[in-house]
């Protein structure tokens, strides 16, 4: 996410590394990467949620996990949006401290703050959480956007990248506690779904008298349909799922991938392939790559016990949301133009970009060695 997101502002660089216009019918591996995290959260909710059964959670104290968490990715994502629509002229604060502020006051209120039996440090730790909770208000407060005449606040004119997610994992994990905690129930509610999304995006008068705020909603259908595709990936992976052993886990996701794939190109003249109308064959084809290129990925590290390689990767899995915010904090903070003509073209950009999204991993882990680590 780091690389494409840096790439994204490269100039001369080869189509494949972009994302496709929303205008167009078709897809990139770049299009791929942000359903992938959706994947990513839809396989960690079975387990998560098991955690916390084992664990004796309280049906309150695990709703009011989820809600807050799922709160905490719509203000940030909301606040991340505002950013870059900002009114510089009328907002009281430069864009830049303002949008740096925002991941200041996000490291303070969601920092995984050690645990103590000390007063004081406990003290510190809500003082920090709330300083960091009073500068979101005040962002709040001073924002301003539009042109002169038409000034408002702060709206979500979209959710931003962690509002999607946000989205899609409340839908996910409402789904997975309504249905059965087996393999069938999850797959019953993926037909739902698709179903669902195939009927709003139909020329069907039923469907076409649906109202178009809520026509627009279907974005996070297809978002909770690639959530729900990792959850059954996770109930295959399950010890007490429904394989037996690696071969035939490997063999059913890859089975699965076959499925969406198929069910992809049966879906196209429900809007085509595109990320940013969220139709319904781009979420298939997205989350059916991931089927077929995580049996890849378990069968070199879970079944072939080869791990080193990847250990430079280690900081966005312990650490992925302060490691997602740490880029725009570091331009925040340095701004764009110290960057060089020649690095924001072709091969150079290419190879700046990657560099660039090794040095955010080294920040990100030495941040975690310290105890900054963001957990919503």
């Amino acid at each position: 996410m780091v690389f494409v997101n840096e790439v994204a502002g490269v100039h001369g660089v080869p189509s494949w590394l972009k994302h496709v216009p929303a205008d167009s019918n078709g897809m990139t591996f770049v299009d791929v990467v942000f359903p992938a995290f959706l994947f990513i959260v839809g396989m960690a909710i079975p387990f998560a949620i098991k955690k916390r059964r084992d664990n004796s959670s309280s049906p309150q104290d695990f709703w009011l996990h989820v809600g807050s968490r799922f709160v905490g990715l719509i203000v940030l994502g909301v606040f991340m949006v505002n950013s870059g629509e900002m009114n510089v002229e009328q907002t009281l604060i430069p864009k830049r401290l303002w949008s740096g502020a925002i991941y200041v006051a996000a490291i303070l209120v969601w920092n995984r703050y050690p645990l103590t039996k000390s007063e004081n440090w406990q003290l510190t730790y809500k003082v920090l959480k709330l300083l960091g909770i009073l500068i979101f208000v005040f962002l709040f407060v001073v924002y301003r956007k539009g042109s002169e005449g038409q000034l408002t606040g702060m709206t979500p004119s979209w959710w931003g990248i962690l509002g999607l997610i946000g989205w899609a994992y409340l839908i996910g994990v409402i789904l997975y506690t309504i249905a059965p905690d087996v393999w069938g129930g999850m797959t019953t509610m993926f037909f739902i779904i698709l179903a669902l999304l195939v009927f709003m995006r139909s020329n069907h008068p039923s469907a076409l008298a649906i109202p178009p705020w809520l026509q627009i909603q279907t974005m996070h259908l297809t978002h909770a349909l690639i959530v729900v595709s990792g959850i059954v990936c996770a109930q295959i992976l399950a010890k007490s799922g429904t394989a037996v052993n690696a071969k035939s886990k490997m063999l059913k996701m890859l089975g699965a991938g076959g499925i969406l794939f198929f069910l992809g190109f049966l879906t196209l003249p429900f809007g085509g392939v595109g990320k940013i109308s969220a139709s319904p064959s781009w979420g298939l084809y997205s989350a059916g790559w991931c089927f077929v290129l995580f049996p890849i990925i378990y069968w070199i590290v879970d079944v072939q016990g080869s791990k080193k390689w990847a250990d430079f990767l280690g900081p966005a899995g312990k650490n992925p949301l302060l490691t997602y915010i740490l880029p725009p904090l570091f331009y925040a903070i340095v701004g764009y133009d110290i960057i060089p003509d020649i690095l924001q073209h072709g091969t150079w950009g290419i190879i700046r970009s990657f560099i660039f999204a090794l040095f955010i991993l080294w920040i990100a882990r030495l941040m975690t060695k310290i105890k900054i680590q963001l957990q919503l």
